[in-house]
């Protein structure tokens, strides 16, 4: 359990000083609400470590950051640390910053930073084993950013880069430093000291890979798909090599600090925590990419009906003992497996399967519904319904809008005839088109109706830009006004 992270203001000032008060609102809430002990930490090594170096090592990129998705007892989830991988950039001597008071020698910085990563170990519930910047000479800026993400966490429940890269499965790429500096939020304090430029959110079928330079770095495909390639694999059941960890994790330092500063993280294995590892894949579904989950012992769908699955190891072993009753069971005479099996589907598997194929539609409908309300399945029904609804009213708007549009257009879609003819001391213009689509047509009509022939007709403009036009026509005695209101009418209608 987590303690009180700001005891008074005096704790306050020092530690803004360090992380900035984005990062420091970030840390008293998460750790008066027990954010990180909520979610477990994955067993074994996750198995990404290899990527991450591959990326960063002999390259521009300053770090790697694998966030893992996990899920609580709960059933909220959230995206933690899984792993990292982080390399001393040789511009400059970061070493020697000093982010405090103007008179602050760069040992004090160094203890300052040392002693709130102590804090923030301390809070979380870390051992004095577990501080690992103790055993650092000095913290750099770059340094401190990377110990410090370590105990972030993005729940999907809370708006973030990491987690919105996650559900849209799309790579977010920002190479300019303002920008760079908005996508990291609550971490942009620790991202500009730093000095970074450029920052890639890349989601993978279990999670997110954060990648960050101090370079204006363009996005590279190449990049994105080696960050795309990681597999997470949680079988393994080897205990962790006793090594320096942070809050559950091991740390490993690589390489010497006088050429390159090389700082690898990987979980340690939790075995206390009653939970089998889990491990996140994305299935296909109708040419949808869809976020699903699948235990040691293959697929298998949640009863509470939530969108990531989670079996705690009890559960499963129970499942596996009924299945293997089941197997030792005498079969009927003439039971016959179905095609291509080789022994007959038991109503346990059968079940199994079926509830699967009905989450992997859930997940294919949350992939396409734009706003999710809550995670569950009837919250995720309730909205996908009220988003179709807005669909099929914006269709019968736009047909509305297109039939109106259309009928205007048919009006003209008449070519006019054009005609040209040269006199000695002027030209002479002629248009004619049919009587139909000419906006006088209705005068003409109810001329002709009474009998009335027009002797003349002209066409000028007003100076107001109204066209006029003109007909001569010759009426008997007392019959003016009566033809004036039957034209009046033909103009109404």
């Amino acid at each position: 359990m987590g303690i009180k992270f700001l005891l008074n203001e005096e704790d306050k000032t020092i530690v803004e000083s360090v992380l900035g008060s984005e990062a420091t609102e970030y840390f008293s809430w998460s750790a008066s609400n027990d954010v990180l002990s909520e979610f477990a930490a994955s067993g074994g090594d996750l198995g990404v470590q290899q990527v991450l170096s591959k990326i960063v090592e002999g390259s521009d990129w300053t770090y790697a950051i694998y966030w893992h998705v996990s899920k609580s007892k709960s059933g909220k989830s959230a995206l933690i640390w899984g792993d990292g991988y982080c390399q001393e950039t040789k511009e400059g001597n970061d070493n020697k910053t000093n982010n405090g008071p103007k008179d602050e020698k760069p040992v004090e910085g160094d203890c300052r930073k040392k002693g709130v990563l102590q804090k923030i170990l301390v809070s979380f519930g870390g051992s004095e084993d577990d501080n690992v910047a103790a055993k650092l000479e000095n913290v750099s800026d770059v340094e401190m950013f990377f110990l410090a993400s370590m105990y972030f966490a993005f729940p999907f429940d809370k708006p973030s880069v990491p987690s919105q890269s996650f559900n849209c499965g799309r790579c977010i790429w920002v190479s300019d430093a303002k920008g760079c500096l908005e996508r990291y939020q609550s971490r942009s304090h620790l991202a500009k000291l730093a000095r970074f430029e450029t920052v890639a959110f890349i989601p993978t079928k279990s999670g997110v890979v954060e990648i960050g330079s101090r370079k204006s770095i363009p996005e590279d495909p190449s990049i994105i798909q080696s960050a795309k390639s990681i597999v997470v694999k949680l079988n393994s059941t080897s205990q962790a090599k006793a090594s320096p960890k942070i809050f559950g994790q091991e740390l490993g330092l690589g390489g010497s600090r006088s050429s390159s500063n090389i700082i690898s993280f990987s979980p340690k294995v939790e075995d206390d925590c009653g939970y089998s590892p889990e491990s996140y894949e994305l299935q296909t579904v109708g040419g949808t990419q869809v976020f699903g989950g699948n235990s040691s012992n293959g697929h298998r769908s949640d009863d509470e009906g939530k969108l990531f699955p989670f079996i705690s190891s009890m559960d499963q072993s129970k499942e596996d003992n009924f299945l293997l009753s089941d197997d030792r069971r005498p079969r009927k005479r003439g039971r016959k497996p179905a095609n291509g099996r080789e022994e007959p589907l038991n109503h346990v598997e059968a079940e199994r399967q079926r509830r699967e194929k009905l989450n992997q539609r859930f997940y294919a409908l949350r992939a396409v519904v734009p706003n999710i309300s809550k995670m569950d399945k009837a919250s995720l029904l309730g909205d996908a319904i009220g988003y179709i609804t807005d669909l099929q009213t914006k269709i019968r708007i736009m047909e509305a809008e297109k039939g109106i549009v259309n009928n205007h257009q048919n009006q003209f879609t008449t070519i006019p005839d054009i005609e040209f003819h040269e006199r000695h001391e002027d030209s002479v213009v002629r248009v004619s088109c049919p009587l139909e689509g000419h906006p006088v047509s209705g005068i003409v009509k109810a001329l002709r109706e009474n009998q009335v022939t027009a002797e003349e007709s002209t066409i000028s403009i007003s100076e107001n830009g109204e066209v006029v036009h003109t007909f001569s026509i010759q009426t008997q005695a007392g019959g003016a006004e009566d033809l004036k209101g039957k034209l009046s009418n033909a103009l109404l209608k």
